[in-house]
């Protein structure tokens, strides 16, 4: 398992640290008043289908909100349609987030493409296909949660090979662990993450997990620790206050699942704080 993006912060953070602390000494600076708090180990920023309090949820309009807004990661849903073709839609159906009806499995792209997502605040927006925001981020650092939904065996498959063929940095996700067996067949070398909610929690067997996504109501700080002592990271949703991106910080969770990336950008830059105690020495052996 790769080093964790919440150790970078860190280690960002305290480099800074140096560079403030050996700035305030070079004769002819004087450091202006600092509060004396500890930089906080914050939760990687996750945007929930982009940024869906700014712009239309799972547009491009509102993954280029999220990342505007400096979210580190960005969640979305993956759905196919009646010709094979993935698209970035969370619900069976276009009825709650378009100007359309039907179900998207038995819509075709054309006719998807014709629709407008209307639920959200600002200007109606195109339903976007998974390649283009594949295209956008191939290359970048941002990490994509890519949420498949409950589909064909076939298109989950034809989903994880674009995923893997894109140059992206596509994180396998779903709340079903057959669908995640399923797309690692086929995509060994996506990183895979169960999702589990308060009714719906399937047991991952022998998936190799590189994470697990806790609706919050699960991730208690016991639960946390047990996932992150078997090498797993912690992603917790959907988290949109001060309150609750504290808590997740504090009972150690990895990633902040939400629909406010911007607010939780600046909570986790300048107000986030260090609420763990320290732990004690490790004596044994001495």
């Amino acid at each position: 398992m790769t080093a964790s993006p919440r150790a970078a912060h860190a280690a960002v953070l305290a480099a800074l640290a140096v560079l403030a602390a050996g700035c305030a000494s070079a004769p002819g600076l004087r450091a202006g008043p600092v509060a004396a708090r500890q930089a906080c180990d914050a939760p990687v920023v996750i945007g929930h289908r982009g940024s869906p309090l700014d712009a239309p949820e799972n547009t491009m309009a509102s993954f280029e909100k999220a990342l505007d807004q400096g979210a580190d990661w960005l969640e979305t849903d993956v759905q196919t349609t009646r010709d094979g073709v993935p698209v970035l839609m969370h619900d069976a159906t276009v009825d709650r987030t378009t100007d359309g009806k039907g179900a998207v499995a038995e819509l075709t792209a054309a006719q998807l493409a014709g629709l407008r997502v209307t639920v959200g605040p600002g200007p109606a927006e195109p339903v976007p296909t998974l390649d283009q925001l594949l295209k956008r981020l191939a290359g970048s650092r941002v990490r994509l949660l890519m949420e498949i939904k409950w589909q064909r065996a076939e298109d989950v498959a034809r989903i994880a090979r674009l995923a893997a063929g894109s140059g992206a940095r596509v994180f396998l996700y779903s709340f079903s662990a057959e669908h995640l067996r399923q797309a690692h067949a086929v995509a060994p070398a996506l990183p895979v993450v169960l999702i589990q909610g308060a009714s719906l929690a399937d047991d991952p067997g022998g998936l190799p997990l590189y994470g697990i996504a806790l609706d919050a109501t699960l991730a208690t700080a016991a639960r946390i620790a047990t996932e992150r002592a078997a090498g797993r990271e912690v992603y917790v949703w959907t988290l949109d206050d001060e309150e609750s991106w504290q808590l997740m910080s504090d009972r150690d969770a990895d990633g902040l699942i939400t629909d406010a990336p911007g607010r939780a950008r600046r909570w986790a830059d300048a107000d986030c704080r260090t609420g763990r105690p320290a732990a004690p020495p490790d004596t044994r052996g001495h």
